[in-house]
């Protein structure tokens, strides 16, 4: 490799610290010219507009289904720093964090760290979308650098174990096959038994880890329907389909086309097919493997189950799955438990190795493709247009004005660049945040959005509009004005109009 490339492009190339230093300024330039959507921001805005530290806690438990360590993480943000933009620098230094973690201590080859650096989950989604999922990721990388020390002491490790439970539902389940996997080796080897007070503790740690977690994913008693959906307890064939292929996207973010039987069968083969080869790859590494297959059951369970994800951010878990279960098996000795039971196993192990090693060259590659692509479109269009909304009404001089904007939730980047609160007709009252599953929120058309500005108009001489749609419908009573439009935007448009009442009104 010497004499066919120069010897700076070498360096770089087997120093961890030049693809770390690539990763955190690259990320660093997107991060601060990324535009928060309306999932990001409205964690921001249930923090900073909570009244209160309990209040704050009740709302956790209406957002979302997810556990609370995010928003809490930042409150604190919040309490030091008031513009966003904190939450977004916190973000990417835990991507920052995890990928220091997985260069300077995964067993993977450097063209393999190289292609997971820039690949979709690490360079994009959990780098750039400031949500939880980031969180997740760096417990888990932390748990697997950590794993090798779970002999001296297990406290350190229920600890992050109880924390990865609380970043995000997919991290509970991930959290729950680590929690079996060293419950399983302990029940089997006497030697890790020694000191009962530390297993003890650290069982009660994780207990009560989930325990919280479960808290606030789990609907409270006055909601009808959980976030998540409803239960699906019978057989049927399309949902199994569907939730195989959400497998084969986890491992090659391509989600296949589930009204299409070809499309649908050609990916659940390839998915079990990459499957069982991590399974051979796993069968002289028990402890692994029962980590592997555990956590891949429980997430695919709850899939079927109870919520079938649309994006690779959730089932994106099922691909650091297959990492940390590779990362975890030098942890462990090599052991003939399985093979010899069945002797073909050992021959199908030594075949499946090359094949093996395809199929993660390849899942990586499709990572890559995925990550290179998404973090150039975040650059070039963004998120959300909340922020070019929220400059447009700064530069005019309109931020004072009385405004209402529906649909609610699409309004949480405009309000949280604004820093202040908007009237939201779903909810007839002043707000910034949107708990689905709180309150007496209705959704509203725009002829119902018209009729509560015709009445606030007895209140106020006129009225800045903002909709997320543009304006479909007119009344009579009223003198609207077309202002400006955001259309750039990936997610959230906006459309702002003045609107005044006739004479007549």
């Amino acid at each position: 490799m010497a004499h066919r490339f120069p010897r700076w492009l070498v360096g770089i190339y087997t120093s961890p610290w030049a693809a770390i230093a690539i990763f955190a300024v690259l990320g660093f330039i997107a991060t601060l010219h990324h535009t928060l959507w309306r999932d990001e921001m409205n964690v921001w805005l249930v923090v900073r507009d909570s009244p209160s530290f309990a209040a704050l806690i009740e709302n956790i438990h209406y957002d979302r289904a997810h556990p609370g360590l995010w928003h809490l993480a930042v409150a604190a943000l919040h309490s030091l720093f008031k513009a966003p933009v904190a939450m977004q620098l916190f973000h990417w230094l835990l991507g920052v964090s995890s990928l220091v973690l997985f260069w300077r201590y995964s067993p993977f080859s450097q063209l393999q760290k190289w292609l997971f650096t820039f690949g979709y989950l690490p360079f994009y989604e959990y780098l750039l979308i400031a949500r939880n999922y980031a969180l997740g990721m760096f417990l888990l990388f932390a748990l697997c650098t950590l794993w090798p020390t779970r002999r001296r002491a297990y406290w350190p490790i229920a600890g992050l174990i109880a924390l990865l439970a609380n970043s995000h539902v997919y991290a509970l389940w991930i959290a729950i096959a680590l929690s079996l996997t060293l419950a399983f080796e302990i029940l089997f080897d006497t030697k890790l038994r020694r000191n009962w007070l530390d297993l003890l503790g650290s069982g009660l740690l994780i207990l009560l880890g989930c325990a919280v977690s479960l808290y606030f994913i789990l609907p409270p008693s006055d909601v009808a329907n959980s976030a998540l959906g409803e239960t699906f307890f019978y057989f049927d064939l399309d949902r199994l389909m569907r939730t195989i292929g959400r497998f084969f996207a986890g491992y090659y973010t391509v989600i296949p086309n589930s009204k299409r039987t070809i499309d649908v069968t050609v990916c659940a083969l390839i998915a079990i097919a990459a499957c069982l080869l991590t399974l051979l790859r796993l069968i002289k590494k028990p402890y692994a493997l029962t980590f592997y297959g555990l956590a891949n059951s429980l997430i695919l369970g709850f899939t079927y189950v109870q919520f079938m994800p649309r994006f690779i951010r959730h089932f994106g878990n099922l691909y650091l799955v297959l990492l940390a279960a590779l990362w975890l098996a030098p942890s462990y000795s090599t052991s003939t438990a399985l093979t010899r039971r069945l002797p073909s196993l050992e021959k199908w192990e030594i075949h499946s190795q090359r094949w093996f090693r395809y199929m993660i060259l390849t899942t990586l590659l499709f990572h890559l493709g995925g990550g290179l692509y998404r973090f150039s479109a975040d650059l070039a269009v963004p998120n959300s247009a909340g922020r070019a909304a929220a400059a447009y009404i700064r530069k005019a001089g309109l931020q004072n004005e009385f405004i209402v904007g529906s649909r609610d939730a699409e309004m949480a980047p405009l309000s949280g660049y604004l820093g202040r609160s908007l009237y939201y007709p779903e909810r007839q009252a002043l707000g910034s945040y949107t708990l689905f599953f709180k309150g007496d929120r209705q959704d509203v058309d725009q002829g119902e959005v018209l009729r509560q500005v015709t009445r606030l108009l007895s209140e106020h001489p006129r009225i800045l509009l903002v909709l997320s749609d543009e304006l479909a419908v007119s009344a009579p009573e009223l003198i609207i004005e077309s202002l400006a439009s955001f259309e750039r935007s990936q997610n959230e448009q906006y459309y702002l109009y003045w609107v005044k009442a006739t004479a007549n009104g």
